[in-house]
């Protein structure tokens, strides 16, 4: 995978260590986590899934978002469906994503 750095974000109930990647990343199957959509300092939008790689490539993100200047993946591994929920309900209650749905 061609990281291009680790961060940190925030929510109100915690802070998510997670990884980005460039926007183009293909992921190997079966890989589970809560994922951040980026453009610059945006964030477009904020999903889960059992199967990231999956789920990027079925909504065809890059079609959808490429006009909107989307350039990086964040990705916080969490194999919890529990867990990703919990995450994914704390990110967007703070950070408001331009998009609900792709």
């Amino acid at each position: 995978m061609r990281l291009l750095e680790t961060s940190e974000m925030r929510g109100r109930k915690g802070t998510y260590r997670m990884n980005i990647y460039p926007a183009d990343m293909r992921f190997n199957d079966f890989i589970p986590g809560v994922f951040l959509l980026l453009a610059g300092d945006r964030t477009l939008y904020i999903g889960e899934s059992d199967n990231v790689d999956l789920f990027l490539q079925d909504n065809q993100v890059h079609e959808k978002l490429s006009l909107v200047g989307f350039d990086r993946i964040g990705f916080i591994r969490n194999g919890s469906p529990e867990v990703r929920a919990k995450i994914l309900n704390d990110l967007t209650s703070l950070h408001k994503p331009e998009r609900e749905h792709l």
